[in-house]
């Protein structure tokens, strides 16, 4: 299994998927963890057809907030688009392995769920 997890800084577990344009990606099967480097034109919110996008192979998109209409998009590829609470990536994507998903959240203005308390 590979999961992505948003992480502009490189730091931590960061909003706005869509927005994202750095993602680490684990794959549990092979125990590695690699940095993966979108071009600007690459980010989710502006990539059209999915398919052949460079997260398209991922199981999980792990990231703090993110679009209803992103969801929609990465489940037509296959890819389950998750929210959560935990500010490390890596124990962001161990609690989500652990069966910790989704994190609460609330609807942003419509347009972006957004985690509530993170810590």
């Amino acid at each position: 299994m590979e999961i992505a997890i948003a992480s502009q800084n490189r730091r931590t577990t960061t909003a706005h998927a869509g927005k994202c344009t750095h993602f680490w990606v684990l794959n549990t099967e092979k125990g590695s963890c690699v940095s993966l480097q979108l071009e600007p034109e690459q980010m989710l919110s502006l990539a059209g057809d999915l398919a052949e996008h460079p997260l398209q192979q991922v199981d999980v998109v792990l990231a703090a907030s993110a679009g209803q209409q992103l969801a929609a998009r990465l489940a037509s590829v296959g890819t389950i688009l998750s929210l959560t609470e935990h500010g490390d990536p890596r124990a962001a994507a161990e609690a989500w392995l652990k069966g910790c998903r989704p994190a609460p959240s609330v609807d942003g203005n419509g347009r972006c769920l957004m985690i509530i308390g993170r810590t």
